[in-house]
C-alpha cells in the first residue's frame, strides 16, 4: 500500500514558515526606513550648513540647481 502523505502538515510548516519571513521583511522595512531617514536628516544638516557658511538662502541654492 502507498504511504499517504500529511498535507495538512505541509500546509501548517509552510504557512509558519511565511509568516516568519512576512515578520523578518517587516523588521528589515522599518530598520531601512529608520536608515533612510537618519541620512536624510544628515544630508540635511549638512546642506544647511554649507548654505550658512557660504551665506547662501534657500531661493538661491534652488535658482542655482534648477535648470
Amino acid at each position: 500500500m502507498a504511504r499517504k502523505t500529511d498535507y495538512d502538515g505541509k500546509i501548517q510548516a509552510l504557512e509558519a514558515k511565511i509568516a516568519k519571513k512576512q515578520e523578518e521583511v517587516k523588521k528589515l522595512k522599518a530598520e531601512l526606513a529608520a536608515v533612510k531617514e537618519k541620512k536624510a536628516k544628515e544630508d540635511y544638516q549638512e546642506l544647511t550648513a554649507y548654505m550658512e557658511e557660504n551665506n547662501l538662502t534657500a531661493a538661491e541654492v534652488l535658482a542655482a540647481i534648477k535648470p
